[in-house]
């Protein structure tokens, strides 16, 4: 194995189907049962303690120490893959890690502090300790041409799975919500285990290894990581207002409902992604965004326009949960090595998730229509970079299907006179 340096040596993944290799199989499974553990977990461990009677401070303190852990961990799987274990290893040690420590959030029933930030500490390293590894893995096993198709049906998938795994937990006791989110990771490990196989390295040479210095001062990828960060920050800010004002049930049907509404839009952006390329469509989701929130503005309680807004949320959600999470830091990266990039790339959401915490005790002062006229604004504002921003799908990739389907409309064309 070579570890961080593994890269396929069938790159054309990307043709017959969806599972015509073994190890994008693996990818595949790896990722999608990820994905749909990884956010139902950090959504159910957070509602636990918010159950709880904890004092605000002790639950600020447990959370900042809860996602200070994810980063610590996610950094030491970046740094040791490739150098002290391989890509492959590393990840069925995270997989084997996220069985067992989500069975140990049965403790959270105790309601002791002290067994509180133990557990926090464990979901910590069970989110962090992998994740940036696994989208990696994921990138490597695909072309830059196709991965568009692949990361919107998998988001897809996972978006789906993430449903059923929320439905489950919402319906069940907290015990054998807990028994789900284990048996659930245990699959997804097991299937990974037995789907890779040994993969062979194209050499050092192809791939390179650059420092968080050197990414942060690339253009390309602040130009990317601005907009992305401020639709984090907004989406986190305004989550708690929504929840105080429209209520937790009205709330969470919106929720719901993007979930449904942004597994398919994860699909069809996947597939655009890779015909007309990613800035187009990171674009047009931003100015839907904003107009979902300009509407909630004018009338910020009115079920019409927060029906608006949910369709226009769930189809911006669809967009860039497939464009942010899986593409365009893989694209960034080029034959450098992605851990990184990926790393940096989903930081702005960890750390923005925190926010809503932070936040939770204003709700009562803060006006809505203003909140919302502000998210807004500053989500238009986030086009400014984008303008600046290259397109990641490479050029000749975008002529080449262009002129492909020039041909194919020419050729529907000549056939339909030469019948006339």
């Amino acid at each position: 194995m070579c570890g961080a340096k593994e890269i396929m040596s069938n790159t054309n993944l990307g043709g017959s189907g969806l599972f015509n290799r073994n190890i994008l199989s693996s990818s595949f499974i790896l990722v999608t049962n990820s994905f749909s553990w990884y956010f139902p977990l950090y959504i159910f461990f957070t509602n636990a303690l918010n159950k709880f009677e904890i004092a605000y401070v002790d639950l600020l303190m447990i959370l900042g120490f809860h996602y200070i852990t994810i980063l610590i961990f996610a950094f030491i799987s970046t740094a040791i893959v490739g150098k002290l274990v391989s890509s492959d290893r590393l990840l069925s040690i995270w997989g084997l890690l996220g069985t067992t420590f989500s069975a140990f959030m049965i403790f959270l029933g105790s309601n002791n502090l002290l067994g509180v930030y133990f557990v926090s500490f464990l979901i910590g390293v069970a989110l962090g300790f992998g994740f940036p590894n696994c989208l990696a893995r994921f990138a490597n096993s695909v072309s830059m041409e196709n991965i568009g198709k692949f990361s919107g049906v998998a988001l897809s998938i996972s978006l789906l799975g993430m449903f059923l795994v929320g439905f489950l937990t919402n319906i069940l006791s907290f015990i054998e919500a807990v028994l789900v989110f284990t048996v659930w990771r245990a699959i997804g490990i097991i299937a990974f285990q037995v789907t890779k196989r040994k993969e062979r390295c194209r050499g050092k040479k192809d791939v390179i290894d650059v420092s968080f210095k050197y990414i942060i001062s690339e253009k390309a990828f602040v130009l990317y990581v601005i907009p992305w960060t401020m639709f984090c920050l907004v989406n986190f800010f305004e989550l708690p207002l929504q929840q105080f004002h429209w209520g937790a049930e009205a709330s969470n049907m919106v929720s719901t409902v993007e979930f449904g509404i942004a597994s398919i839009t994860a699909a069809i952006g996947g597939y655009f992604a890779d015909i007309i390329g990613r800035k187009r469509l990171v674009i047009l989701g931003y100015v839907f965004l904003g107009m979902g929130y300009a509407l909630l503005s004018i009338s910020p309680t009115n079920p019409i326009p927060i029906a608006i807004y949910t369709v226009l949320d769930g189809f911006a959600w669809g967009l860039f949960a497939t464009i942010f999470f899986l593409i365009i830091w893989s694209d960034l990266a080029g034959n450098k090595v992605k851990d990184k990039y990926y790393l940096l790339g989903t930081l702005p959401f960890l750390l923005s998730s925190y926010l809503s915490v932070m936040v939770s005790p204003l709700v009562k002062v803060i006006d809505l229509s203003v909140s919302f006229s502000l998210a807004s604004f500053f989500l238009f504002l986030a086009v400014v970079p984008l303008m600046f921003a290259p397109e990641t799908l490479p050029e000749k990739t975008l002529r080449e299907r262009e002129l492909r389907s020039y041909i194919e409309r020419a050729k529907r064309v000549r056939e339909k006179f030469t019948k006339g």
